[in-house]
């Protein structure tokens, strides 16, 4: 009976503030009540996946579930968070821990729009929650709200004192105004100055240009580059089927080995500004999302069984693979692995592929049909996007999950780390399968470290040398464990 009379004087005293507009959380809870409700939605879209992300997804919003048919049991605590008396995580705190762990595993799975939606409610619950702030930041920094991202992101170094690095960060002033972006352009591309005449000729084509400006940017920085850079983006804006393809490797590699090497990013910033001003945004991604649920995809363990008790041949993309006819030799293997923008020559570098590795950052051979596709990114951000803009559903029977997507993550001593700072894709790889050590024969063929040039699609040609890598560190590697070496092998196996 105390406990009827409780409850009565409870909900008479919230009809009076209710009337009189005084509850508390009412806002709030409902706030919540609309987030709940999507996110058991989306555990029901995403429970029959058998992706592990998906997996992992489905049982966070279940022990979400749980916590709240646990809380509704509870009658006065739950008549005081319908009426608004008290915050829906202050009766029960454990709502908010399984929300929260439901918003870190949409993200892990891709869902960032519920992630952030997530996220935006467990900030507006709790101001203070650290946690929440960092992962809203890293939520809307993949859905491409960049200025909630930096703002999410500096609340969160307000709380923990702490400056968060956002995988997007470059991206922020997309939004600027892009007639503005598209005055300084012009502008940059005025300043240009004729080319020396130790320099060869300047092209008008795209391309050319960029080489140009590459090769004053070696030779003088990328301060003094940036006009010719810029004129290259002035042609790519002005082609008829201008999206930013011919130059958009050359300059994703350019700022990626910028940033990695520690370099004056700040001198990069008007050509950022420039290129985004150019570039087209893409309307689509290459896979659906019922594709992309549907991708067959590998682990650390379905790849060593892949590769278990079978002879492997990586090859790289070496010029010195034209001066040696080692086709057959390549063929005869179990299993051929090649990287990147790689390009066949039968005679030279054999005709299979089964498995390829690329560099999120590269565009080229994904709709090659192969049994493995490994895409590798330090950032798993940018591999999840460069996984939907790229991936061709058709075009291979596994794909590497995010476990797999950089291997220096998992494998590399913190020594090695800083020792291999940015490691090639081929170096990237061969850890990998030396780390399996399940296959009967290791060789490398054409691994020159890029001392004799590059092999590439007529494409990528123009594509330089990454001076961010540690060739002579991964040379070194190499031999320290080679069995038997000639001039265009190696075998550790």
């Amino acid at each position: 009976m105390k406990n009827v009379r409780r409850h009565a004087r409870r909900l008479a005293s919230t009809g009076a503030r209710r009337a009189a507009g005084t509850l508390p959380h009412l806002r709030l809870n409902r706030h919540y009540a609309d987030v709940a409700a999507q996110v058991s939605a989306a555990g029901i879209g995403v429970s029959a996946s058998s992706q592990l992300q998906r997996i992992s997804l489905t049982q966070a919003v279940l022990a979400h579930s749980q916590a709240l048919a646990q809380m509704r049991r509870a009658t006065a605590r739950s008549l005081a968070v319908e009426s608004g008396i008290k915050p829906w995580h202050g009766a029960s705190p454990a709502l908010f821990t399984t929300l929260l762990e439901v918003a870190r595993q949409a993200q892990a799975a891709g869902e960032d729009e519920l992630a952030a939606d997530v996220y935006r409610l467990l900030v507006d619950s709790r101001p203070r929650s650290q946690g929440s702030w960092r992962g809203l930041a890293g939520a809307l920094d993949a859905t491409g709200d960049y200025a909630g991202a930096r703002a999410a992101a500096e609340r969160y170094q307000q709380l923990t004192g702490t400056p968060l690095d956002l995988p997007n960060e470059a991206a922020r002033s997309w939004a600027a105004d892009t007639a503005l972006l598209d005055a300084e352009l012009d502008r940059l591309a005025r300043t240009a100055q004729p080319a020396d005449s130790d320099d060869e000729p300047a092209r008008d084509d795209i391309t050319g240009t960029w080489v140009e400006a590459e090769r004053i940017a070696a030779r003088d920085g990328i301060g003094a580059a940036l006009p010719v850079f810029a004129r290259a983006l002035v042609a790519a804006r002005t082609a008829p089927t201008s999206t930013g393809a011919g130059f958009g490797a050359a300059y994703d590699a350019l700022v990626a080995r910028t940033v990695a090497s520690g370099g004056p990013t700040r001198e990069l910033a008007p050509l950022v500004d420039a290129v985004n001003a150019a570039r087209r945004p893409v309307a689509h991604g290459r896979l659906t999302g019922e594709q992309a649920a549907a991708l067959r995809t590998l682990d650390l363990s379905g790849l060593r069984q892949y590769l278990a008790g079978r002879s492997v041949c990586l090859v790289a993309n070496s010029a010195r693979l034209l001066e040696h006819r080692v086709g057959g030799f390549v063929d005869e293997h179990d299993v051929v692995i090649r990287f990147n923008s790689f390009a066949l020559d039968a005679p030279h570098t054999g005709t299979r592929t089964d498995v390829h590795a690329t560099i999120h950052l590269h565009g080229f051979n994904w709709s090659v049909p192969v049994d493995v596709r490994l895409v590798f990114s330090g950032k798993r951000d940018l591999w999840r996007s460069s996984v939907v803009a790229n991936v061709d559903p058709d075009a291979q029977t596994w794909l590497g999950d995010e476990s797999l997507r950089w291997p220096a993550l998992q494998l590399f001593s913190p020594e090695e780390r800083a020792r291999f700072k940015v490691p090639t894709t081929g170096f990237n790889t061969l850890r990998l399968i030396d780390f399996l050590d399940v296959s009967t024969a290791i060789d490398l063929v054409g691994f020159d470290f890029y001392d004799g040039g590059a092999h590439r699609l007529p494409e990528a040609m123009h594509l330089p040398v990454a001076e961010a890598h540690s060739y002579s560190a991964e040379r070194d590697w190499v031999m320290g464990r080679a069995v038997a070496a000639t001039d265009i092998t190696i075998s550790l196996r």
